[in-house]
C-alpha cells in the first residue's frame, strides 16, 4: 500500500471521528409525556420530537446483508463502500458522504414542509377520512391494543400524513408506538436522490404526531392504497405504494418502480 494511501485513509478516518462524534449527543435526561393515552419517553440519542440535531447519526453497520452468490456483478460494484470481505461494514468515507446528503434532504424536506398550505392541508384529512366509511379519530390507543386494521398518522405541523395497516397481535396500538420508538436506519435515510426523496415517518417522534385515525377491518390491505389515494401526494409521506408485504417485495424483484418520490425545491 502506497504512502499516499494511507494518508488518505488516515485523513478520513480523522474525519469521520471528528464529524461522529459532533453529530452523538451525550446523554440526556429522558423525555417523558402521556400521549393519545400511552407513556411515551425519550431515549439517550433521540427525543420526543425530530430535531437536526439527533438526524443522521453515523452507524457503519449495514442494515441489510446478502450473498455475493446471489447477484456478483451487483456485489462487487459496491465493494469499495465496505471495509469487509462480507459487506456488513460501511467505509468511513461513505458515511460521511451519507450523514451529508442525508442532512440536506432533511432541509429541503423541512423548506417543503414550510411552504404547503396548512389550511388545505387540514381540509385533505377531512376530506380523505370522511370518505371512508369506519374510519373514527383514535384518542386512546389504549382501546386499539390488538385490534388490527388500518391507521392514519397526522402531522399537522408539518402537513403530512401517513397510511399504515398492521395485523400483527399487537394491533394498531403496537404498530404505532412501533412507528415512534423505530429508528429508520442510517444507510437507508435516503430512498431516492437528495432533492426527491421524502422524510421516513420513522424519523419523526412521538410528539409529532398530533392525530390518528383508524378502522378496524377485515382486510386493511384492501382499503390502504384507497386511502391513500383519498390523499394529495404532496402530503403523504408514505415511501411505497400499499397493499401486502410480498407483493410488493416481488414487484420490486421484477423491475416495477415502488419507490415514492417527491420534488423538493431547491434551496439557497
Amino acid at each position: 500500500m502506497s504512502d499516499d494511501v494511507e494518508i488518505e485513509r488516515a485523513r478520513l478516518s480523522e474525519e469521520f471521528r471528528r464529524k461522529s462524534h459532533r453529530r452523538l449527543p451525550g446523554r440526556e435526561p429522558a423525555q417523558v409525556a402521556i400521549h393519545f393515552g400511552v407513556r411515551v419517553q425519550s431515549g439517550s440519542k433521540q427525543g420526543l420530537r425530530i430535531d437536526r440535531e439527533k438526524y443522521a447519526q453515523i452507524n457503519k453497520r449495514s442494515s441489510s446483508y446478502w450473498r455475493r452468490d446471489q447477484a456478483p456483478e451487483l456485489w462487487d460494484s459496491l465493494d469499495e463502500y465496505y471495509e469487509d470481505d462480507e459487506h456488513r461494514v460501511l467505509t468511513d468515507s461513505w458515511c460521511i458522504e451519507q450523514q451529508e446528503r442525508a442532512l440536506r434532504n432533511f432541509d429541503l424536506n423541512m423548506a417543503y414542509f414550510d411552504s404547503l398550505d396548512r389550511q388545505e392541508f387540514r381540509r385533505s384529512v377531512d376530506t380523505a377520512i370522511a370518505s371512508h366509511r369506519g374510519m373514527v379519530e383514535v384518542t386512546d390507543l389504549n382501546r386499539w391494543d390488538g385490534k388490527t386494521g388500518l391507521y392514519v398518522m397526522v402531522l399537522d405541523d408539518y402537513c403530512q400524513a401517513y397510511v399504515g395497516v398492521t395485523e400483527s397481535a399487537g394491533g394498531i396500538k403496537a404498530r404505532i408506538r412501533q412507528h415512534w420508538s423505530t429508528t429508520k436506519a442510517f444507510d437507508r435515510l435516503l430512498w431516492g436522490g437528495v432533492e426527491e426523496s421524502i422524510l421516513a415517518i420513522d424519523s419523526f417522534r412521538a410528539l409529532d404526531t398530533t392525530r390518528i385515525f383508524a378502522a378496524s377491518v377485515k382486510d386493511p390491505h384492501g382499503l390502504e392504497n384507497k386511502v391513500m389515494e383519498s390523499f394529495p401526494n404532496q402530503f403523504l409521506s408514505n415511501r411505497i405504494p400499499g397493499g401486502r408485504g410480498d407483493l410488493i417485495g416481488f414487484a420490486a424483484r421484477v423491475g416495477v418502480d415502488i419507490v415514492k418520490t417527491r420534488e423538493l425545491p431547491e434551496q439557497p
